[in-house]
């Protein structure tokens, strides 16, 4: 079946950003996030110490937050999930865009139920970059739920599906 131009364009960039994501995701969960927060905290210790005393108080908190140790495992499970959704939105599957705005929502609402862990999680940023950066990635988010609507919408309607030729949804 055809699909609408916009469409290929946000799967492949979708795809792009999933396994930039994955790579990063894999990378956090194999490294001692403890031991990678006190090397920081050593380097800037000179330079910036209040930044220092903060990375320094995270990584001992690592051992005993929750938050802390399984947001790797979360932010994994929700890149999967991601993948799937645009997996099924390229086969035009309508459940794919709802498994979408799960996917890249779910996680902002976790983040503001646990807010103070979630800024502390980000620790060195400070608290407006916290907050820039999550509105930023929601509007992102927004836009591309959006034209992965569109997209999907007028490939359905430039291309009709048969209920004969069994790629009904």
């Amino acid at each position: 079946m055809k699909k609408h131009p916009l469409l290929r364009y946000l799967f492949i960039l979708s795809l792009i950003s999933i396994i930039i994501q994955l790579s990063s995701t894999g990378f956090n969960l194999l490294k001692n996030p403890k031991e990678s927060l006190l090397e920081k905290a050593e380097q800037l210790k000179d330079i910036k110490p209040s930044i220092a005393q903060q990375l320094e108080e995270l990584a001992y908190e690592y051992d005993t937050n929750k938050y802390f140790q399984i947001m790797p495992y979360m932010n994994l499970l929700f890149i999967l999930i991601s993948l799937l959704s645009v997996i099924l939105m390229w086969q035009l599957k309508q459940q794919g865009w709802y498994l979408y705005l799960f996917a890249e929502f779910f996680p902002y609402l976790f983040s503001v139920v646990f807010w103070e862990n979630y800024t502390k999680y980000y620790a060195g940023w400070g608290n407006g970059m916290v907050v820039s950066m999550t509105l930023a990635m929601v509007a992102f988010d927004i836009l591309f739920a959006g034209l992965y609507f569109y997209a999907l919408r007028e490939t359905k309607k430039m291309y009709p599906v048969s209920e004969e030729s069994g790629d009904s949804q």
